[in-house]
């Protein structure tokens, strides 16, 4: 089964509410994920955000080198797209390697509005469909 990629197009600039959106539904549906940051500073703001961005509840997680070893929280922060152990989808709030796609069940790349980060993904959806991955867009509006 070819792993399946959505692109997320967003019409806002909050990438980071974008994230957690996508990992919260994901969790809520019962997927393990790990989400990829380019950096420490987007690994802090996701921490913190995962905690407070919806008033009803927390997403529960931990950066992938601070997993519970005897109950792994379902969703892992990372800097690379090596997968922990479990992990079925990865969230992108970075370009993943290409490679590295076909670890996952599920890819969610976000597309910011911008046209160098678009024209990015259009360059990233064209390497994943010569792959033979399953493609999806969709267009996510941020409030």
């Amino acid at each position: 089964m070819a792993t399946r990629v959505d692109f997320y197009r967003l019409n806002g600039d909050d990438l980071a509410l974008a994230t957690c959106l996508i990992v919260g539904k994901a969790y809520q549906a019962g997927y393990q994920v790990q989400v990829l940051a380019a950096g420490e500073d987007e690994l802090s703001d996701l921490d913190a955000r995962l905690w407070t961005y919806r008033p009803e509840g927390f997403v529960p997680h931990a950066p992938r080198d601070h997993r519970d070893p005897e109950f792994p929280e379902p969703v892992v922060l990372s800097s690379d797209c090596r997968p922990a152990e479990g992990v079925q989808v990865l969230v992108c709030l970075t370009p993943p390697e290409i490679d590295c796609v076909g670890a996952y069940a599920r890819v969610a790349e976000l597309v910011p509005p911008d046209p160098e980060g678009r024209n990015a993904a259009r360059a990233r959806y064209v390497s994943y469909r010569d792959a033979g991955y399953e493609l999806h867009t969709h267009d996510l509006t941020v409030n």
